[in-house]
C-alpha cells in the first residue's frame, strides 16, 4: 500500500480504499477525529490543517489526544509528515476545534490544502 492509498473503517469492517488526502479533507470537514500508526506507535489526533512544506513534503497539522507520544505532549498542534503515518483511519468520534495556538495561515506549510 503506497502512500496515498489507506483503508478507511467502520467499527469492525473495511469500508473501502481511499487516497489519504481526501480521508484527511474530509476528517478536517466534518471535525472527524483520526488514527493511525506513525513510526511504529499508534496515534489518536484531532486534525486541524492539512498541506505541504516548502520542501514539498505533504503534513498534518493535528493535535494529539490519546496514543504514545515520545515528547509527552498532547495540547498543542504538532506537524506529521504524511508518508510516515500507516493504517489512516476516521474514527466515529467528532472532536471541537477549540485549540487556542491554531493558526490558520500555518507558516510551516508554503500550500494549505485544507483546513477548520
Amino acid at each position: 500500500m503506497d502512500r496515498t492509498d489507506h483503508l478507511t473503517t467502520h467499527p469492525g469492517r473495511v469500508l473501502c480504499r481511499v487516497s489519504v488526502l481526501a480521508l484527511l479533507c474530509e476528517a478536517i470537514a466534518t471535525r472527524k477525529v483520526l488514527a493511525f500508526t506513525y513510526e511504529g506507535h499508534a496515534r489518536v489526533v484531532a486534525p486541524y490543517c492539512h498541506g505541504f512544506t516548502r520542501r514539498g513534503d505533504e503534513v498534518l497539522r493535528a493535535v494529539q489526544l490519546r496514543g504514545a507520544s515520545r515528547s509527552g505532549h498532547f495540547a498543542s498542534g504538532k506537524l506529521w509528515t504524511v508518508s510516515k503515518m500507516r493504517l489512516v483511519r476516521t474514527l466515529d468520534e467528532e472532536f471541537v476545534a477549540d485549540d487556542p495556538d491554531y493558526e490558520p495561515n500555518d507558516s510551516a506549510m508554503a500550500r494549505v490544502h485544507c483546513r477548520v
